[in-house]
């Protein structure tokens, strides 16, 4: 009885926040791993449109034994399979799942490729692995883990980037007391 008299020290700020972070996830998992498709909802009587995330656009594909560990050799055969061949960048993010991302820590860096602790871009810090072919900054990507994907890893050329902004996100108080709608306010993001 007494547990559940005590309250959490919960606000609705603390609700928001987690709404609007699982709004992100969402979006992030259908940007990267969404099935374009389009589906008809009978009761507002319109089309729901689904996206088509990026791992179905990727074109080249490198793969490893996942049972057994992922050596300098295997990381260097990538690096020359995404630099070369394509014309692009020097410079590439590599996103990966857990897994992928322990098996690149475990290897034990010789003279073919340089491990540097950390780079900083765009404001986000990666590690920074440096071959002859190219250097790739790494960053462990949880959406990788959530969507069953924690072995695999997906290599982006971020000169083929592009970010459009349709509206910046915001926050709106109404007042619906003052409007007469309702005995609460409410916030629009």
């Amino acid at each position: 009885q007494k547990m559940h008299k005590k309250e959490a020290n919960w606000s609705f700020n603390d609700l928001e926040e987690r709404a609007v972070m699982d709004m992100r996830r969402g979006i992030e998992k259908s940007f990267l791993f969404g099935m374009k498709g389009k589906i008809f909802d009978t009761v507002k009587k319109s089309w729901i449109y689904l996206t088509g995330g990026i791992w179905g656009q990727a074109g080249k594909e490198y793969k490893y034994d996942n049972s057994k560990d992922f050596t300098e050799q295997d990381l260097i055969g990538l690096m020359k399979q995404v630099f070369t061949g394509n014309g692009g960048n020097k410079k590439r993010v590599f996103l990966a799942g857990s897994d992928l991302i322990e098996k690149i820590n475990k290897i034990t860096f010789n003279k073919d490729v340089y491990a540097n602790d950390t780079v900083t871009k765009w404001g986000i810090t990666f590690r920074d692995l440096i071959s002859n072919f190219g250097e790739l900054y790494v960053l462990h990507d949880e959406t990788f883990d959530e969507c069953g994907k924690s072995g695999c890893g997906l290599i982006i050329d971020p000169e083929y980037l592009t970010k459009y902004t349709w509206m910046p996100f915001g926050r709106e108080e109404l007042s619906l007391k003052e409007a007469g709608v309702r005995n609460t306010d409410a916030v629009v993001l």
